[in-house]
């Protein structure tokens, strides 16, 4: 059997809420500067709701009033400050996440990502982290205008028609392309995402060494679908 596996990768390999907090801070006040927002401290926490989301969805979310020309310069001040981070050595994966990644490649898995992130934020990750070590393919929000990752997982059918799929992530937004398109899904409780938001998803890992059973079992028990 032939299997792609898809993964999200903030919160599912990733663990972001850090270098995301540290860099929404810093663009968060220069719009207290700037008039546009009263003086807060966000915790990195608080902020991990929002990952996984779109730029264009977090703004939306967290500050609606805001002028769009403003969303938009200030998701591009978050974004180019996360990627300094990233080359700066303030990323980081998840414990045990190139171990699981390894065996996932040694058992003869394709691997690819699919993301809400920006571009230049995935390519930052993928030099310095080597992904290219794992992964065959790289899908990002902002490379296909935004559409929402149920959508996007056309391209990634079309780039491997004959496979079968299995959707790894930490938000609703992952699980669903699994419901959308009928592919099993596992739910990565230990990311930033709710057991709720995560309860449709057809198995869960609370730890990133979870995934590979859940994988297995779904290869084990010859499940490709979700529906009868």
């Amino acid at each position: 059997m032939t299997m792609t596996l898809v993964f999200d990768y903030d919160g599912t390999l990733h663990n972001t809420a850090h270098l995301y907090g540290c860099a929404f801070r810093t663009a968060y006040g220069e719009l207290v500067e700037q008039g546009f927002a009263q003086p807060h401290y966000y915790t990195d926490e608080y902020m991990s709701r929002y990952l996984g989301m779109t730029a264009e969805q977090m703004w939306s979310e967290f500050m609606p009033q805001l002028p769009e020309e403003i969303k938009k310069s200030t998701a591009h001040k978050i974004g180019t400050e996360m990627v300094r981070q990233v080359y700066s050595g303030g990323a980081k994966l998840y414990d045990n996440a190139e171990k699981l990644l390894d065996r996932l490649a040694d058992s003869g898995f394709t691997m690819v990502i699919l993301s809400n992130c920006h571009h230049d934020y995935l390519e930052a990750h993928r030099r310095f982290f080597e992904l290219d070590r794992w992964f065959v393919g790289y899908y990002c929000a902002e490379d296909y205008k935004n559409l929402p990752k149920e959508k996007i997982f056309e391209f990634i059918k079309n780039d491997h028609p004959d496979d079968n799929y299995v959707i790894i992530g930490d938000r609703l937004s992952d699980i669903k392309v699994g419901l959308v398109n009928n592919v099993p899904t596992v739910g990565c409780v230990y990311g930033f995402g709710s057991e709720e938001e995560l309860e449709p998803s057809t198995a869960k890992a609370v730890s990133i060494e979870q995934v590979y059973e859940a994988v297995s079992f779904f290869i084990n028990n010859n499940i490709t679908t979700i529906t009868a």
